[in-house]
């Protein structure tokens, strides 16, 4: 009725040998000073300037009665117009990036950024 005792085990059992043993962890931190710059999401100007062209000439277009008998219909006017205002929307859009591009290269920041390497 006695529990045996886990210091009185047998010398040729070891009791966590079944468990590997892990090296400690080494780091290393060094702190360096990085150089932050804001820079413009070109894609999303430029596809939103097309999609904004696009919809303003559409709009424009249906403002304009198509004449009774005319070899086109007040769809493919539409349609022509959408394609070119999404025309000039892209070219106004490239244009406005460069803009804005050369404004947030004016704001520079420094700041510290702390490496850390893990061996």
């Amino acid at each position: 009725m006695s529990t045996p005792d886990p210091a009185a085990a047998p010398a040729d059992e070891p009791a966590e040998a079944s468990e590997p043993v892990e090296a400690p962890s080494v780091v290393e931190e060094a702190e360096r000073e990085v150089t932050l710059q804001r820079s413009v999401r070109v894609g999303r100007v430029v596809i939103g300037a097309a999609i904004a062209g696009a919809l303003i000439a559409a709009l424009v277009s249906l403002l304009f009665p198509v004449e009774e008998g005319a070899e086109y219909t007040l769809g493919q006017v539409t349609g022509f117009a959408m394609l070119i205002g999404a025309a000039i929307g892209l070219g106004i859009g490239g244009l406005l990036v460069l803009v804005l591009s050369a404004v947030a290269k004016r704001q520079r920041g420094t700041g510290v950024a702390i490496q850390s390497d893990v061996r």
